[in-house]
């Protein structure tokens, strides 16, 4: 069963992303079942051309086989952390981290993590620093995505920011090159429900799920595609 999956997965891939080269392989082959029909034997010349055309559909399908697959957990990884220095004093935030597999044959090359809101895509961190900005998830592998934080207490457990003043946003989401060290100067999402986010590679299909924001929780909430 778990076989038979893989396979439609890779046709459904192959059809999807050389639908017209293996159009030109059927053509191909009934071409040369004309010729053979008509003629009653197989043209060397028509033989040789169309073997080497035929190739081409065939180099396709291993590509498609041996190709990265990125895929997008269905829940997040959640882990509190701190932003701020001894100066100032330190906010304690929540993050929620969004895991993509590689479920492919082949490491999936600078792989790139987007967050989507409307019309506005901005790039975001993944969590080992050497893999920012651009990772790559090794066949069979994952990498951790440091999508947003949401805000849980100010400066020794104070809501609002040393000497006064408001506080930081609830909800943020880093850059493409980490966490700021001041929430002020992170990406402040108050007020969205739900955006999207991205994953793109160089070799391998971008994927992307729907996101809604729990504030209650404080959790962040993964659709299933």
């Amino acid at each position: 069963m778990f076989i038979s999956a893989i396979s439609a997965d890779i046709i459904v891939r192959c059809l999807s992303r050389y639908k017209y080269s293996i159009l030109s392989g059927m053509i191909i082959i009934v071409a040369l079942i004309a010729s053979v029909c008509i003629f009653g034997e197989l043209n060397p010349v028509i033989a040789a051309v169309g073997g080497l055309l035929f190739s081409i559909p065939i180099q396709f399908f291993w590509q498609s086989y041996m190709s990265p697959v990125l895929k997008i957990r269905g829940e997040p990884e959640i882990r509190r952390f701190h932003l701020g220095n001894e100066i100032r004093g330190e906010w304690e935030y929540k993050a929620n981290r969004i895991i993509v597999e590689n479920t492919g044959r082949s490491a999936a090359k600078n792989c790139k993590g987007y967050i989507v809101v409307k019309n506005s895509k901005e790039r975001i961190c993944w969590t080992v620093p050497k893999e920012r900005p651009n990772a790559t998830i090794n066949a069979k592998d994952k990498e951790k995505l440091d999508f947003c934080a949401f805000y849980v207490s100010g400066p020794h457990g104070s809501p609002t920011v040393v000497g006064g003043g408001t506080q930081p946003p609830r909800i943020i989401a880093p850059t493409e090159e980490g966490w700021p060290t001041d929430p002020f100067k992170c990406r402040p999402l108050d007020g969205i429900e739900e955006c999207e986010v991205l994953i793109t590679a160089d070799n391998a299909d971008p994927v992307n799920r729907k996101v809604r924001f729990n504030i209650r929780k404080r959790e962040i909430g993964i659709n299933a595609k």
